[in-house]
């Protein structure tokens, strides 16, 4: 890494996602293929003369100061602000000559499952990198990795590591969830899409904790060890219609969703390396959310009427999107999103037109 003295002027921002195929497939180091989204995490901040960052975040109404050159000690357990300075000072050496005073605005759906803490994640870790005159602030893969770990790793919590990386890399996205992360960009050319908040608050830790152990516990009743140490991911090679019956039907029918999602993204990478239509994109589309919603629990009777009438309105698919039991979702509606995003707000719910967007981005001032 190459250190420079504390810019003037930091702007950098994210952008938030949706999850076309493999929603909860990241944890369990499966594949998944998901698109960031043209609404964005922005921050900006001016240099000052001592180390303090003041923030305020305007859209919350909220302020914040601390030093991060001194160990902060967490009040809450999403309390990620500090921890992105403490996890680059502990484990990656950074230290901070100057503070800046800060504001952050974005336009993505807060509480919805479109990203908009792992947007601000990434955004801030960039900036924290920056402030500290650090090279790698413009490198989205490391940005990337450290904001994960920051979010998740640091308080123990069940997430995954998809929103971080298709945030910080931009456009369409296959990752390969195994250790070390892969990807592989797709076509870019997909959408629009009408990403629509349901208004109903999502519950991410409580819906991740118990898919993911009911995932892990009808694996385990089933001989396959997730875990293994000479196989990163023993669920690639299992067919779901040769699982023995569970005990648990509830978790034995959250396997075989989680193995017939990972079907499906498999299914969805090579139609759109293949160019497939927006009608074919659709079904599988609406194939996934069959699965999350019945196999795996975390839709909701709005959501699946919001997709009722974004296909009544003519787009060709779609599926919750996100950890679920509340939050968004989204249609695909290639020739009509102005009508779809209409007829949903209509309804009383806010709709936005989104397309692929660009990932991480960063812009200082000497």
């Amino acid at each position: 890494m190459a250190i420079s003295p504390p810019p003037a002027h930091i702007e950098s921002s994210a952008p938030g996602r949706i999850c076309l195929f493999g929603e909860h497939q990241d944890y369990l180091r499966l594949p998944v293929i998901a698109m960031a989204v043209d609404l964005r995490v922005t921050i900006t901040g001016k240099r000052r003369a001592d180390p303090q960052m003041h923030l305020t975040l305007t859209d919350i109404g909220e302020t914040f100061e601390f030093n991060p050159n001194e160990p902060f000690p967490y009040r809450h357990n999403r309390d990620y602000i500090p921890a992105a300075a403490n996890v680059l000072a502990r484990l990656h050496g950074v230290r901070w000559p100057a503070g800046y005073d800060i504001e952050i605005t974005g336009r993505i759906p807060i509480n919805a499952g479109a990203s908009s803490s792992s947007a601000l994640q990434i955004a801030w870790t960039a900036f924290l990198l920056a402030a500290a005159g650090d090279s790698r602030a413009t490198d989205p893969e490391f940005v990337a990795h450290v904001a994960q770990f920051s979010e998740v790793g640091e308080f123990g919590s069940p997430g995954g590591m998809m929103d971080h990386y298709s945030s910080a890399l931009g456009g369409v996205v296959y990752l390969d969830c195994l250790d070390p992360i892969g990807w592989e960009r797709l076509p870019g050319t997909i959408g629009p899409f009408v990403l629509i908040d349901s208004g109903t608050p999502k519950a991410t830790n409580e819906v991740l904790g118990r898919v993911r152990h009911g995932v892990e516990a009808a694996a385990k009743a089933a001989g396959i060890d997730l875990h293994a140490a000479n196989d990163p991911s023993p669920l690639l090679n299992v067919d779901a219609t040769k699982l023995p019956p569970p005990e648990d039907a509830e978790q034995g029918a959250m396997l075989r969703a989680a193995l017939r999602n990972r079907d499906i993204t498999h299914e969805a990478r090579a139609a759109m390396l293949a160019g497939a239509t927006p009608v074919e994109i659709g079904r599988l589309l609406d194939a996934h959310h069959e699965q999350l919603a019945h196999g795996l629990g975390i839709s909701t009777d709005r959501i699946d009427a919001l997709l009722d009438s974004a296909r009544a309105a003519g787009a060709t698919g779609g599926k919750i999107n996100g950890s679920g039991g509340g939050g968004s979702c989204f249609a695909l509606a290639p020739d009509n999103a102005d009508a779809v995003a209409e007829a949903i707000r209509a309804q009383g719910r806010r709709a936005d037109v989104v397309r692929p967007g660009e990932g991480l981005r960063v812009i200082t001032q000497p």
